[in-house]
């Protein structure tokens, strides 16, 4: 799930995996969005499969990601501030 903050681009990742798996995955999240949608991402932050929020439609409800993200209530397993 992606979403603005101030002037940078959030990128939310869920993952069933480590710290280091987190690690790992960050340049390969950073790198397809530049090279798909020419955006540079500020922040990589990896959660727990679950953690993204979904409607009953199943769309991600980013605002909700987003407000979490800002709350500090995300749990992250790793966030990456580029």
């Amino acid at each position: 799930a992606v979403f603005p903050w101030t002037n940078l681009l959030v990128v939310v990742v869920e993952l069933e995996g480590s710290e280091q798996e987190a690690l790992d995955l960050v340049p390969l999240v950073t790198n397809a969005v530049l090279e798909e949608h020419y955006l540079i991402v500020g922040v990589v932050v990896v959660v727990d499969i679950g953690v993204i929020p979904i409607n009953s439609r199943g769309e991600k409800q980013r605002m909700h990601l987003r407000d979490g993200f800002l709350a500090d209530q995300l749990d992250p397993i790793y966030v990456a501030y580029n």
